[in-house]
């Protein structure tokens, strides 16, 4: 019960603050319209004047409604990319702020504190998916097959891999100090690798594999699956269960990363340092 109490009063301080500078609502209607066209023009122009392009996208992609492939790809991206940033540098953020080391001296389990401070960026991430879905019907009139439940069941698979993801740069970025080069870095393999624009079939065998260990392409495809092509859960189950069995496994990792930095940081003294 003292452990929930600690999450729940860190994520209360952390909603008090999120509240009181509101600004951050108008980057989550914006840049759900904005990041996509950039990828969608592209499609566009690479199907040429004929659109013959969009025969052999639908050979390896298994659909023709290649606006409705780049939005749920680019859609999942953010959410991470959201995480990695709010959640990712949630102890930095504390550190250059002078908080951090008050708030390490009190008598908590510290890893409480971490996943109190989560608790806003799935807040974030809830609404920003929510302001995507309806801009995405209603803006670029894209028929999303299923229906509402699904649709938050599918955003819901990615939740083990995005926290435990932001465990691991918390830990990271509070023994590193460097917030910016880690989430570029994370942010562009996850591009690269996991198929936001395309389909991960046109990549070499080797990337293939790669991306066969980052739980968010299997994420990603379930959800094309189902707000895509129309399959059902029981069609989409493999990439489901996969992509919830890898995030399973990104929370432990994350979990034990910051049991490791917590010790390391006990014996060098270091929060104070920046």
């Amino acid at each position: 019960m003292n452990r929930i109490r600690t999450i729940m009063a860190v994520a209360k301080k952390d909603m008090i603050q999120l509240l009181r500078y509101p600004t951050w609502f108008i980057q989550v209607i914006i840049w759900p319209l904005i990041f996509p066209l950039l990828y969608i023009l592209s499609a566009l122009g690479f199907s040429g004047p004929d659109r013959t392009g969009i025969s052999a996208f639908q050979t390896a992609a298994g659909t023709d409604n290649y606006v409705g492939f780049i939005v749920i790809g680019t859609m999942a991206w953010m959410c991470v990319n959201l995480t990695m940033w709010n959640f990712g540098g949630y102890l930095r953020e504390e550190q250059t702020r002078g908080t951090l080391e008050a708030n390490w001296l009190c008598p908590i389990n510290k890893f409480d504190f971490l996943i109190g401070g989560g608790v806003n960026s799935i807040f974030l991430v809830f609404m920003f998916t929510v302001v995507s879905v309806i801009e995405y019907r209603f803006i670029y009139g894209i028929h999303f097959t299923g229906n509402i439940f699904t649709w938050i069941l599918m955003f819901l698979i990615f939740y083990p891999a995005v926290y435990g993801l932001g465990m691991v740069f918390a830990s990271l970025v509070l023994w590193a100090k460097e917030v910016n080069a880690a989430v570029n870095v994370a942010r562009g393999t996850m591009m690269i690798l996991c198929g936001i624009t395309f389909p991960i079939t046109v990549m070499p065998g080797w990337m293939q594999t790669i991306a066969g260990f980052i739980p968010f392409t299997y994420g990603i495809q379930a959800t094309r699956q189902i707000m895509i092509n129309g399959e059902s859960l029981f069609d989409a189950r493999y990439n489901i269960l996969m992509c919830l069995g890898l995030g399973a496994v990104l929370i432990v990792l994350g979990r034990m990363i910051f049991k490791y930095v917590e010790s390391r940081v006990k014996i060098s003294g270091s929060l104070e340092r920046f």
